[in-house]
């Protein structure tokens, strides 16, 4: 991991993101033509090590363990926001009061809806924080989604973006969208003719990439409740662990089949709320030029 985390982060931490390469520029290598094939699930995801956190002390000593060069999985699990429904012009103007008003913001815990916050470890460890139960945002937790130098890998990982700055002014650094890296490792199986922008859910590319089920049974819990199951610790732990060992295996295989993939393709800074380049405020958007047409051109031979 180390080469992957050193690589990442060079291209996370620059100003200028280096372009994507196209068919007409050698890349100095040439890609399998024949993509991997996808696994088929047969036994339920093993529950890994776990650590359910409910006071500060506990939070803030395990998260200062996370230091700059780390690769997480991140997860959140939450209710559904009691608030109103708004337009588009609504949440524009919404948008525009937040962002004029972040140094000032203060948490209104009435209105969080973000329950627990999974962080899983390259060591294999998952913390689990109840910030619902907390009531108070860990400052470790900032850094660490504050920092460029620790990649947060995630599926959905924009939507759980938006829920942290809604709740707390949160932005996230050097995000991984675990679906994009899918699609790029798995072209022609994971969503075939689709756009590259779209992405896979996590249950789909864990079946794929490590041949293991992801039960979706616990998803819509009461995650607000003031003592969860075992059964949803563990679901949560799952879906964080999950993450990053599919996003660690997949990695590996591009480098296998020797597939010349960008960071840029997939990785992003989630600042006020939206998708920029990462060190700028310049907008990102999911891009990657093997696709033509909505047909991946990935594993075809190029010099």
């Amino acid at each position: 991991m180390d080469n992957l985390v050193a690589f990442l982060l060079s291209c996370c931490t620059r100003r200028t993101i280096q372009a994507a390469p196209t068919s007409s520029v050698s890349t100095g290598i040439t890609p399998s033509a024949t993509p991997p094939r996808p696994r088929t699930p047969t036994q339920p995801y093993p529950t890994p090590d776990y650590l359910y956190i409910i006071t500060m002390q506990e939070a803030e000593e395990c998260l200062s363990t996370i230091q700059d060069g780390a690769v997480i999985g991140l997860d959140i699990e939450s209710i559904q926001s009691a608030g109103p429904k708004l337009s588009k012009a609504q949440k524009r103007t919404q948008l525009a009061a937040q962002i004029s008003t972040k140094g000032s913001f203060e948490i209104d815990w009435s209105q969080v809806d973000i329950c627990l916050v999974q962080i899983a470890t390259e060591d294999g460890r998952v913390y689990m924080i109840n910030i619902r139960l907390i009531a108070e945002l860990p400052a470790q937790l900032r850094r660490i989604c504050e920092s460029r130098n620790i990649l947060k890998v995630s599926a959905g990982i924009f939507s759980d973006g938006q829920r942290l700055w809604d709740s707390f002014r949160l932005d996230l650094m050097s995000v991984v969208s675990l679906g994009l890296v899918a699609r790029l490792a798995y072209p022609t199986t994971l969503l075939p003719g689709m756009p590259f922008a779209n992405e896979p859910g996590l249950a789909v590319i864990v079946g794929h990439v490590l041949g293991y089920r992801l039960s979706k049974d616990q998803q819509t819990s009461t995650w607000d409740a003031a003592s969860l199951s075992d059964e949803q610790k563990n679901y949560a732990a799952i879906d964080a662990h999950a993450t990053l060992s599919a996003f660690c295996a997949m990695y590996a295989l591009l480098q296998r089949c020797e597939v010349p993939v960008l960071p840029a393709w997939y990785t992003y800074d989630i600042r006020d709320r939206a998708r920029v380049k990462c060190g700028t405020a310049e907008a990102w958007v999911a891009h990657c030029s093997w696709w033509s047409e909505d047909v991946s051109k990935g594993f075809e031979a190029r010099r």
